[in-house]
């Protein structure tokens, strides 16, 4: 313990940087496990809708027709809240949302959570990520 006090008063800096990096991954995880959503690859995307799981496209209408999940549903980001009672027959049902990016489905998943929702699961990189994995699109 001697030796510990010794070695923070000459490395002061030092100690300060641990004590950050300390703060900082104490704050990533209580932000982390706050979040009312869960981030999923494109593999676990697969095997949640193989489970049942509901696919909601959270992007306009023309990229939809363009190319989407297999029975995903289409409901804009813009116009999420206006046609929320859509979704709640889904509210006990787990939910995959997706967007281009995955940036649209962290916020429409916060949103969702804080109307009930319970199992809600964003697609991590979006639709980009799904389409470099090569699965497949329905195309309409």
């Amino acid at each position: 313990m001697q030796r510990l006090l010794e070695f923070t008063q000459h490395h002061p800096f030092l100690f300060g940087l641990l004590a950050a990096i300390v703060v900082g991954i104490a704050v990533d995880e209580a932000l982390r496990r706050a979040r009312k959503f869960r981030e999923v690859s494109p593999a676990q995307g697969v095997l949640l809708l193989n489970k049942g799981a509901a696919a909601l496209d959270l992007r306009s209408s023309a990229e939809f027709s363009a190319g989407h999940i297999i029975n995903a549903r289409n409901l804009p980001l813009p116009e999420l809240d206006a046609r929320i009672g859509e979704l709640d027959k889904l509210k006990e049902q787990p939910l995959l949302l997706y967007c281009k990016s995955g940036d649209g489905s962290q916020t429409a998943a916060t949103r969702l959570g804080k109307l009930g929702f319970q199992q809600l699961h964003v697609l991590k990189g979006g639709l980009g990520a799904w389409q470099q994995e090569q699965f497949p699109l329905e195309r309409r």
